[in-house]
């Protein structure tokens, strides 16, 4: 039989795969995991490990870590399967989990405490929206939150295995996106253990401690100095507009992050009330301050979105596990009124939330539907089970600890219910479905892919490199061309021979038109030298130093052989 942590460690995990699992087969990619997934196949195409691309041309804005990872499942695979792609990111977050389960044991040596404060975590909207996308920002930031837990433990009882696994955890969280998870993350907490324990943080050997924080950072920027040395002034040039975006891009007021209480999901009530309540010891102080400080450290940089707020959500599991246990081990008669009143609230709020589900459920499940009868049938029984468990056996003894638990299993029925109505119904003019196949010949064609304008996420759906199409007219006797209608000019050189229908992720329509080269125009025998011509749709100089001495190269090599 499993001990009883085991059987936490198993509860945990078969949360967090039903949390998981439910959303990530459904949800639709967007612009930042497609320039992940696209990085990783073209690794693998190219065989260049070391210096990831992006549609063909160099890609440094973000460390290889998170695309390492893609590149190994779909090696190991052998399925670009977006399903299969978003494993990383899911194991990456049930690490997580259980990495705060670990720590939090050792640090209050109060295993229900540590519990809860992982069920928390798996259960918050935002923590479960995240990790069903394979971005960088979901590695770098639970790595740096790893790390605090890591060194925490350290300053609690100074084993050298914990500052050690500090460093691989941060050299991990750097190599995934820069310094963003350490300067919101691991810098609030060491602020935080500084301002409530002024003595303590460096009392373990603190030069030993900032020479292996000074080590770990160096090792993970090898890879940037690499970048440099292979690329030079094209590589800082990326880093510069980076650094720049961060100041100039994305602009958002300083309370931008302030709704953060509605992504904690059906914790809504529990986050409000522990942000604005500070606790009397000093320890959970070191948890409250360590969440104040990382909402004021990432308000303070212009560039916001709302998943760069995932900090506030991976700190807050802390504070609202600290309400949670205080619940857990206090008779209803024991409570304060405003907590019996926060109860209440909770307890109203998690019946709307089932009630609104069920409605939301039959109006679009059952009435319009859009989905079939028999996943109706089991979400609806799921939802009328849950109310019955919910309502009946209330006792003052188990009246927190039942609301307490539904917070969590509540979160995880909508998501599991509601998630996929939401993704997967049927569009506006109810004449396509939400994902329209992309026809066999198109994906399995070797003939280029041309586009006066297109996203990124077609470069992933379309399964090969799009050139944009300027004034230079391409020079393959067969071409495929991406547009809403047919390419007025390359009409003098191509005639069109098929035209298949396109949905983009937006769910706007394109068509894919195959088009051949008219008899009577000749391949001009440049062929390559234009490609050096193709915008960079990323963002990035068209021409880098790189590319400017190949293209002359190249030319000198035509000149030779043409005259």
């Amino acid at each position: 039989m499993f001990s009883t942590r085991r059987k936490d460690v198993f509860v945990l995990v078969v949360l967090s795969l039903f949390a998981y699992l439910s959303i990530i087969a459904i949800r639709e990619i967007d612009s930042a995991e497609a320039r992940n997934f696209i990085a990783a196949r073209e690794m693998l195409e190219n065989s260049s490990w070391w210096s990831p691309t992006v549609n063909g041309h160099f890609y440094f804005e973000n460390p290889p870590l998170p695309t390492w990872l893609t590149a190994i499942v779909m090696m190991i695979t052998r399925s670009h399967s977006e399903v299969v792609l978003r494993i990383p990111n899911m194991l990456c977050c049930i690490f997580t989990v259980l990495f705060l389960y670990r720590s939090m044991i050792r640090i209050k040596k109060d295993r229900l405490f540590a519990f809860l404060c992982s069920f928390v975590l798996l259960s918050t909207f935002m923590f479960i929206k995240l990790g069903a996308e394979n971005t960088w920002d979901i590695y770098t930031y639970t790595f740096a939150f790893c790390a605090s837990l890591a060194f925490y433990l350290y300053i609690r009882d100074g084993q050298r295995k914990n500052l050690y696994r500090m460093a691989i955890l941060i050299f991990l969280s750097f190599l995934s996106k820069g310094p963003i998870g350490f300067y919101s993350v691991f810098v609030p907490f060491l602020l935080a253990h500084y301002i409530i324990f002024p003595k303590e943080i460096f009392k373990k050997r603190t030069f030993f401690v900032l020479l292996t924080l000074v080590i770990s950072i160096a090792l993970s920027l090898i890879w940037a100095f690499s970048m440099f040395f292979n690329h030079g002034d094209f590589f800082l040039s990326i880093v510069k507009d980076e650094v720049n975006a961060w100041a100039t891009k994305h602009h958002r007021s300083f309370i931008f992050y302030t709704d953060y209480f509605v992504y904690m999901g059906s914790w809504l009530f529990f986050s409000i009330f522990v942000i604005f309540k500070i606790p009397e010891k000093k320890e959970e102080k070191v948890f409250w301050l360590w969440t104040i400080l990382s909402l004021i450290f990432i308000s303070i940089i212009q560039m916001k979105k709302k998943r760069y707020g995932l900090p506030m959500y991976l700190t807050s599991s802390i504070t609202i596990g600290q309400l949670c246990i205080y619940y857990f081990r206090k008779t209803y008669a024991e409570l304060k009124k405003r907590e019996k009143t926060l109860l209440i609230i909770q307890q109203l709020f998690l019946l709307f939330v089932i009630f609104a589900s069920l409605i939301f459920l039959t109006y679009f499940g059952y009435i319009k539907k859009e989905i079939s009868f028999g996943l109706f049938f089991l979400y609806a029984a799921l939802h009328l089970l849950f109310l019955f468990l919910f309502a009946v056996g209330y006792t003052e003894i188990s009246y927190a600890k039942r609301v307490i638990i539904f917070s969590g299993l509540t979160m995880l029925l909508v998501n599991f219910s509601s998630s996929w109505i939401l993704e997967s119904k049927f569009m506006q003019n109810n004449l396509l479905k939400f994902r329209m196949p992309i026809d066999e010949e198109i994906l399995k064609s070797s003939d280029p892919i041309y586009s006066e304008a297109y996203d990124i996420e077609d470069v992933w759906k379309l399964g090969k490199q799009i050139k944009t199409l300027n004034k230079n007219m391409p020079d393959e006797r067969e071409i495929i061309f991406l547009g809403k209608e047919e390419p007025k000019s390359l009409s003098k050189v191509y005639e069109v021979k098929k035209v298949y229908e396109y949905q983009k992720v937006t769910h706007d329509m394109e068509r894919l038109y195959i088009l051949e080269r008219t008899r009577g125009h000749s391949q001009s025998p440049q062929g390559p030298v234009q490609d050096w011509e193709w915008e960079n749709s990323l963002g990035s100089p068209a021409l880098s130093d790189r590319t400017s001495s190949l293209r002359q190269r190249a030319t000198w090599t035509y000149c030779r052989n043409n005259f």
